[in-house]
């Protein structure tokens, strides 16, 4: 009888920690899956601005392909990056957690090597680049600390509650102030006319 009575309890215990689990892995996918659109816009909105600037010859060439890289290739790992979460949600695995990892990874090493090669000669534009990179850099590195430990030490746990994810509102919100507010810089002003996330 009591070893029947273990059992049950084991098994409560089995069913409450994956309980646990769906929840945690259902929240992390759901906060990353909802800034993950924001983050991209965020992206194209770098190459957009630059276009501007460039057709106002207000950058060089060589700058101007220097910050579209950027661009491009936030955009493209951040659509890699919601692909991958999506494909977590449908079906949690290994194999797909380890592609979200990976990608992150390569956003943390690709972005701020691209951006420290850029050499943008006006310190106000290479400022709101940086700005708006650097958004998308905490805010991916944020998802990051969220994904769920195999094996989660009470440090861990507790660092990882104090984790605040901004919400796609105070992306948008932290994006127009950074990188949209007027500059009192005619050329880049006029650039940014259109850069706000609404």
């Amino acid at each position: 009888m009591q070893s029947n009575s273990k059992s049950k309890i084991g098994m409560a215990i089995v069913l409450a920690l994956s309980v646990f689990a769906t929840g945690c892995s259902a929240q992390w996918v759901s906060v990353a899956l909802a800034d993950l659109p924001v983050l991209t816009k965020m992206a194209l909105n770098i190459a957009s601005m630059v276009a501007t600037l460039q057709s106002g010859q207000q950058l060089s060439p060589v700058e101007a392909a220097a910050v579209q890289n950027i661009s491009a290739e936030a955009s493209r790992d951040l659509v890699l990056l919601q692909t991958f979460y999506n494909e977590y949600k449908a079906n949690p695995d290994a194999h797909t957690m380890q592609k979200i990892e990976n990608v992150i990874a390569d956003i943390n090493q690709n972005l701020p090597a691209l951006l420290q090669a850029a050499h943008i000669s006006d310190p106000t534009l290479a400022g709101r680049i940086a700005a708006g990179v650097n958004l998308i850099l905490t805010t991916v590195s944020s998802f990051a600390s969220l994904i769920p430990q195999t094996v989660t030490s009470p440090a861990s746990q507790k660092t990882r509650r104090n984790i605040r994810i901004p919400s796609a509102r105070d992306l948008k919100t932290q994006w127009n102030l950074q990188v949209c507010a007027p500059a009192g810089h005619p050329e880049i002003d006029a650039a940014i006319v259109g850069c706000e996330l609404g």
